[in-house]
């Protein structure tokens, strides 16, 4: 009889052949294939990231490498993917802090982000850039802070929509300055920041002004991250303008299932590891803004850890509802 100790038994080879390593199992027709699904659409910064870092894995490890887009219901559709795959490192999530934000923004999501998938590699880290129109008199984050006190209720701040990660920031910069501002939910905040440049909206958090600061269209305030955006040296972060606490960034990272065998898992790391420490593709990150990490389980299980408390806590203290 097939026990559970020989299927235990049986997935272990099958990870380590599938990483190229000594073991060998029969049978595996993709067994020169890692699909890993980013779920988002093609273009973005996540799929971008995701393709420069994998392409290098590809070579790394001697294996064909598919980037699977399985974009739908905030990143659910491709996260569940992954959670139900076999855990044998054929199978693997790139993503970001969506994937921690969405239970707390869907209640119909039921999986716990720390024990749904197991961390292989935090890739990097970023703040993103504090973005205001042009038109308000001010030129720090001390001064928009001050002018927003000074009217309440007056100036507005745009997201990607309800229960997005510039939603959180707002609600959270907020909180923490004790001003008012009316939320103004898009479906992009690409599309917030053309209404930021156009005099329409005061306020929004988006990875991509730099170009629109650059024609002069928008200024940058501060960085929301606990470093300096590698493009914008000379832009402060929040904590730096006197915000200490106001330290929400983001991070990309890879996942396996649960179950995937610890040799798996270290062999997809060091290859993750070798792709961070090219010259090339460290600049490639810095030009979207992005700081190359590190690249340990630990380090990202911990972003997903704190992203989880801080989520939470702001949901709670905002009193932000989210329709089932």
């Amino acid at each position: 009889m097939f026990n559970t100790s020989k299927r235990r038994l049986l997935k272990t080879l099958v990870g380590a052949a599938v990483l190229g390593a000594t073991a060998t199992a029969s049978g595996q027709s993709n067994a020169n294939v890692i699909k890993v699904v980013v779920p988002f659409v093609a273009g973005g910064i996540t799929d971008q990231v995701a393709r420069g870092v994998l392409d290098r894995v590809s070579k790394s490890l001697a294996l064909t490498v598919v980037i699977e887009n399985r974009p739908g219901a905030g990143s659910r559709i491709g996260s569940e993917t992954v959670m139900r795959a076999d855990p044998d490192g054929t199978t693997l999530l790139f993503t970001n802090p969506s994937y921690t934000i969405l239970p707390i923004t869907d209640t119909a999501v039921k999986y716990d982000p720390v024990k749904a998938l197991m961390p292989v590699a935090l890739v990097g880290t970023y703040g993103l850039p504090v973005v205001v129109s042009t038109r308000l008199p001010v030129n720090t984050l001390g001064e928009f802070i001050a002018h927003a006190r000074k009217n309440p209720g007056k100036l507005s701040y745009g997201s990607a929509g309800m229960g997005s990660g510039a939603h959180f920031l707002g609600e959270f910069f907020q909180s923490l300055t004790g001003t008012e501002m009316v939320h103004v939910p898009y479906k992009s905040t690409s599309a917030a920041i053309i209404d930021v440049a156009g005099g329409v909206l005061d306020l929004t958090f988006d990875a991509t002004a730099k170009s629109y600061a650059d024609a002069g269209k928008v200024k940058i305030i501060a960085v929301t991250g606990d470093h300096r955006d590698p493009r914008l040296p000379n832009v402060p972060t929040a904590a730096e303008s006197g915000l200490k606490d106001f330290v929400l960034g983001s991070w990309l990272g890879v996942f396996a299932p649960v179950g995937t065998p610890t040799p798996v898992l270290e062999r997809l790391n060091k290859a993750v590891n070798a792709a961070l420490a090219d010259p090339g593709l460290i600049k490639q990150m810095e030009g979207l803004g992005i700081t190359a990490d590190n690249g340990t389980p630990s380090a990202l299980a911990n972003a997903v850890q704190q992203d989880m408390v801080l989520y939470r806590r702001i949901a709670t203290d905002a009193r932000l509802t989210f329709k089932e």
